[in-house]
Parts: structure tokens; C-alpha cells; sequence
């Protein structure tokens, strides 16, 4: 006999998953925003934007067929750095300035960084409604069944 207990919290665990995952990228995103002014030259390179990369994660369960693979929620696959061109500009008084006067400056956008800031609030948003009706549906299961 199988356990009717079994995964009735499933749908927190993913949800949470998501909320956890949207955790780290706005601490990515801050990183970004915190680094963006940072600059180089040469021999010591400015701060790269950091690009975060999600995954499916599944669970491996036992089934009637054998093991089956499911739905477990979202993570971080990695963190990686954007490897795109570092502007550089003519500012020849500045510390990190070469012989010409120029200054690597780091490869963040501002402008890119608040529609990422924008997306990840949104899935947060939507995380949070997916827990609240979950929960709603676990209330109304439970109400049925105490009539």
C-alpha cells in the first residue's frame, strides 16, 4: 500500500525551488549593479557581468514501469561571466589608465540589469501566487474530506 501522504507538499518544495533560484539571481544582479563602475586595464581586468543560467531539477521515483523521473522544481546551473567586449574610454588622469590614456571599464548595463531585476520580481511574483493557491487547494482537500 502506498503512503497517501506521499508528495502532497510537492508543490511547496517546487515552488520554493523557484523562489530560491530567483534568490540568487537578484544577488547576481546586485553583484552587477554593485561592480559596474569597476575598472582596468592590461594587466588587471575590470569586473565581468555575471550571467546566471537555470536548470530543470527531477527526481528519480519508483514507479510500476521502474525508475521515472519527475518534476522537481528549478536551480542554478551556474554562474558564469559575460564574455562580451569591455568598453574602453580616454580618460588619461585615472589609475588604471594606459600609456594612451585609456581605461577598460566593465561590461555591465545598467539598463539590462533593471529588465533582469524586473523578470526576476516577476517570477518571484509568481512563485509566491503558485505557493498561495497550492495551499488553497490543500485547504479545500482538507475541508472535503472532513465532511
Amino acid at each position: 500500500m502506498t503512503d497517501p501522504m506521499r508528495g502532497v507538499f510537492r508543490g511547496f518544495d517546487i515552488a520554493t525551488s523557484g523562489l530560491r533560484a530567483d534568490l540568487q539571481r537578484a544577488e547576481i544582479i546586485s553583484a552587477n549593479l554593485t561592480n559596474m563602475h569597476d575598472t582596468g586595464n592590461a594587466t588587471n581586468e575590470p569586473y565581468r557581468r555575471q550571467i546566471v543560467t537555470f536548470e530543470e531539477v527531477l527526481d528519480e521515483v519508483d514507479g510500476k514501469g521502474g525508475v521515472e523521473k519527475r518534476a522537481a522544481g528549478v536551480g542554478v546551473a551556474r554562474v558564469e561571466q559575460d564574455r562580451s567586449q569591455l568598453p574602453s574610454f580616454y580618460q588619461p588622469g585615472h589609475p588604471d589608465a594606459d600609456e594612451k590614456g585609456m581605461v577598460l571599464g566593465s561590461n555591465v548595463d545598467l539598463f539590462q540589469e533593471l529588465v533582469d531585476l524586473s523578470i526576476t520580481q516577476r517570477s518571484l511574483d509568481a512563485n509566491l501566487n503558485a505557493m498561495r493557491t497550492y495551499r488553497t487547494m490543500l485547504q479545500s482537500t482538507i475541508q472535503n474530506m472532513s465532511r
